[in-house]
């Protein structure tokens, strides 16, 4: 414990803790639930461009507003993984930046997606 967190009454320490395990928890369950998104996003089939829609939305949602109903078009597997990497969203690190040359991906999709 540093100097400065030994000052901090005992219940937020606490709080800190719990938070930060929550944080870990959503990065254990997201991360993998990210690549089967992305795997997916690949595959070509009829739920891919939902899934792009989805992470392009979390990359930039003002210019890529996802329409819920969009979920309703995955299968169990795809829903369950976009709420896991919406979970992980809530981290405060954009999702991009949790894969090597995140930002190139998300940048070729937005690219494939404004031409449809």
């Amino acid at each position: 414990m540093t100097d400065k967190t030994a000052m901090l009454p005992e219940g937020f320490l606490y709080l800190l803790e719990q938070e930060e395990k929550r944080r870990q928890q959503r990065e254990e369950t997201g991360l993998p639930a990210l690549t089967i998104l992305i795997d997916a996003a690949h595959s070509g089939g009829g739920q891919a461009r939902h899934i792009r829609r989805f992470l392009l939305g979390l990359y930039n949602a003002s210019h890529w507003p996802f329409e819920l109903n969009r979920l309703r078009a995955l299968d169990t597997e795809l829903q369950q993984a976009a709420l896991q990497v919406l979970a992980l969203d809530w981290n405060g690190r954009e999702v991009h930046t949790y894969l090597p040359h995140g930002d190139e991906l998300f940048q070729s999709w937005w690219e494939r997606e404004s031409e449809t």
